[in-house]
């Protein structure tokens, strides 16, 4: 962290100087000087912002690190070195975020300090008679607790959840308690922050409990204190002799931030778009109408006001971010944020200490407060952020990607299997829900992965006589202009009537009609059940069929018209092929001339399941299980599995479509079906997928 502070001193100097610098190598490299009016180097330039944040937050510590208690005094270089409790929460969710832009882990240091010292000065605990400042720190320490593991800040977080949870009673209808000896007053800022407090928790340990916190605060507070036409965040509500009093007059940038973060974290959650748009309507109320003449967030003074914008930007940051919103909106909320830091940057900030104004238009005096230098220090790191993700290039270009998010469509959809025909993506998925209810086929399309068309009803048991119920997992392809449709039905035991069929139609749509009117593969063979069948062509132009459940796997090969099997290879009909850790769902696929065998391990009904792989350079095998590609996040979803794969022809760009659970559904068979990129390394790995919320950028067939 040294070097990287001297020589951000340095970068510093010449962006406030302009000046050549003379800057030294590391490890005895050689020098390298910026003259004045040059171009700085390629990649300083592209990270202009990062570098600016990075020396934004050494100086912070610098300024206000007090080492001897391990807190932040509240006034730059010592010139007041009383504590308070709420900023301190702000303070580590700062280094927080320095930490997930550039894995620094020199600052941990300052984590485990912060917090032995900050109990100590505030009495012994982090309770504090204003619940807001204990949901400040308990936001913060959750952040904290990612990084670090250290369980002291998720234990002090649940303690702190306990006591904020008493905070809401029946007065005003409801809403947390500003502060526990006032249970007639409820306040935008003691409730916008339980509200991402509750849905921090539920990502965290996935309490159904906490999830319907949130959503109660929140229903509170924006049916009591959110005006819905203009996107107004109301202050408080106080109740007195029976008689309930809004303050409509008082209305903050923090409390704008709060709400529309609550509504942005419950929108990922739950997928309802009623949050986004709430979120979207108190941001632009904060833009047009808490601003000066030309566009600056307007100053709300020193103490505690100095810290308002800071929280406003970062939950501003947050929904910028976020996958869904509008590309309009997204260039509109990133040079807000452009303007700001670059007026703050250019005039409100004094480069010799990095401090910043209360006015991020005029520099500061001789010291400035904790509050004021957390706010400046918040709109640097949101804009390293936004620069990190492309979105200044993109507002520079106005070229927004267009994102596919997850799930792909509406609707309960697991077991996906996905194909190119033509110029179009095809999905076919199992409809999820009880067995009784599996009796039909749905089916997708799209031209660019983004936008998707729902064919309903392509096939169902009214044309599939020996068909009754768990009709799943479909498998498909054309073949000489006709188009296939295996499926599995009944989940058949032994003994029992069911298993795979196949089915066939004129189009990729359907309708499709049973081909064989019997199943295809009916016994139980090698522990296999007869289900999750893929059918796979190989080099020679052969069809081979891959198939099996309760942790077995066959293959076989089926005949030229697909209805019935021929000796494989060797003779014989079945051939079980089982690799470590297999449960069902098989899917193969050729790269580079090896052949790749995934499958799905895990019970279906939990949150475990997963996909795993395995390379050979013979289709049979053998199968020497590799590892774990896919699986879940618990920040985003769980039961991540039974997928399928697309390579776009003539590149090597990869694709999985696969089903999870969202975070905000208990039901087995709420599944949905999304997609991801699917990468590989330069030896051939598959690299593990990252589960994602936005999923993939548009992409046609036709370029």
């Amino acid at each position: 962290m040294m070097y990287r502070f001297c020589f951000l001193l340095l970068f510093v100097a010449y962006l406030v100087t302009g000046q050549s610098i003379l800057v030294s190598g590391q490890n005895g490299l050689p020098h390298k000087t910026i003259q004045q009016g040059s171009t700085l180097p390629g990649k300083l330039a592209a990270k202009l912002w990062e570098a600016r944040a990075d020396s934004s937050t050494d100086a912070f510590l610098r300024n206000y690190w007090n080492k001897e208690e391990n807190y932040f005094n509240y006034g730059s270089k010592g010139s007041k070195t009383d504590f308070h409790y709420w900023p301190q929460a702000h303070a580590l969710d700062l280094l927080v975020d320095e930490f997930n832009r550039t894995a620094d882990t020199t600052l941990y240091r300052f984590f485990h300090d912060w917090k032995k010292g900050v109990p100590l000065k505030n009495g012994g605990s982090f309770s504090n008679r204003y619940i807001d400042d204990m949901e400040w720190n308990a936001l913060a320490m959750l952040r904290a607790y990612r990084i670090t593991g250290d369980e002291g800040f998720s234990l002090a977080a649940a303690g702190l959840w306990e006591e904020i949870k008493s905070g809401w009673n029946d007065h005003a209808g409801g809403g947390i308690m500003w502060e526990k000896e006032d249970k007639h007053g409820k306040n935008a800022c003691s409730n916008g922050p339980a509200a991402l407090l509750a849905t921090r928790l539920f990502r965290l340990n996935h309490n159904p409990a906490d999830l319907e916190w949130a959503k109660k605060i929140y229903n509170w507070q924006r049916r009591t204190l959110f005006d819905s036409t203009t996107g107004a965040v109301w202050d408080n509500i106080k109740e007195k002799e029976g008689s309930l009093t809004i303050n409509r007059k008082w209305i903050f940038t923090y409390n704008q931030g709060t709400f529309l973060g609550a509504a942005t974290e419950l929108f990922e959650l739950t997928g309802d778009s009623a949050y986004l748009e709430d979120a979207i309507l108190a941001a632009d109320y904060t833009l047009k109408y808490l601003v000066t003449p030309d566009g600056l967030l307007k100053s709300e003074g020193n103490g505690d006001g100095g810290l308002f914008k800071g929280i406003f930007v970062r939950y501003l940051l947050r929904l910028t971010l976020n996958h869904a919103l509008p590309p309009e909106n997204k260039k509109q909320y990133t040079d807000f944020l452009l303007f700001n830091a670059n007026t703050l940057w250019s005039k409100g900030t004094r480069r010799s200490d990095l401090l910043y104004g209360s006015s991020w238009n005029t520099p500061p005096g001789e010291t400035a407060d904790l509050t004021v230098a957390l706010s400046g220090a918040m709109l640097l790191e949101s804009l390293a952020v936004l620069e990190k993700e492309g979105y200044l290039r993109a507002s520079e270009t106005n070229n927004w990607p267009e994102w596919s998010g997850n799930p792909l469509f509406p609707g309960w959809y697991a077991d996906p299997e996905a194909i190119i025909y033509g110029d179009r993506y095809w999905i076919y998925p199992t409809f999820s829900a009880e067995y009784e209810k599996q009796v039909r086929f749905d089916c997708f399309s799209s031209p660019d992965l983004v936008h998707w068309e729902k064919h309903e009803n392509i096939l169902d048991t009214a044309d599939v006589r020996w068909a009754r119920r768990a009709m799943w997992a479909p498998g498909v392809l054309e073949k000489d202009g006709k188009y296939y449709l295996f499926f599995a039905a009944n989940d058949v035991h032994e003994g029992e009537t069911g298993g795979i069929g196949v089915s066939v139609a004129d189009r990729p749509e359907g309708p499709y009609r049973d081909l064989t009117g019997k199943p295809l593969i009916n016994q139980i063979i090698n522990g296999a059940q007869p289900i999750d069948q893929f059918v796979f062509r190989d080099t020679d132009g052969s069809y081979y069929m891959i198939y099996g459940g309760w942790r077995h796997c066959n293959v076989v090969r089926l005949n030229d018209t697909f209805t019935g099997l021929v000796p494989l290879p060797g003779g014989d009909l079945f051939r079980e092929m089982t690799p470590e850790g297999y449960v069902e769902g098989p899917v193969m696929f050729r790269r580079n001339g090896k052949y790749y065998f995934m499958w799905s391990e895990g019970g279906w009904t939990g949150p475990n399941y997963k996909v795993a792989y395995a390379i050979s350079g013979n289709m049979f095998g053998p199968w020497k299980r590799i590892g774990t590609i896919l699986q879940q996040n618990r920040d985003v979803a769980t039961g991540a599995g039974h997928h399928s794969v697309v390579n776009i022809p003539g590149t090597d760009e990869w694709y999985i479509i696969y089903h999870r659970r969202p975070l905000s559904e208990t039901s087995a068979h709420h599944r949905v079906t999304c997609i991801d990129r699917m990468e590989f390394d330069d030896k051939g790995f598959i690299l593990p997928v990252e589960i994602t919320f936005e999923g993939v950028t548009s992409r046609s067939l036709d370029r």
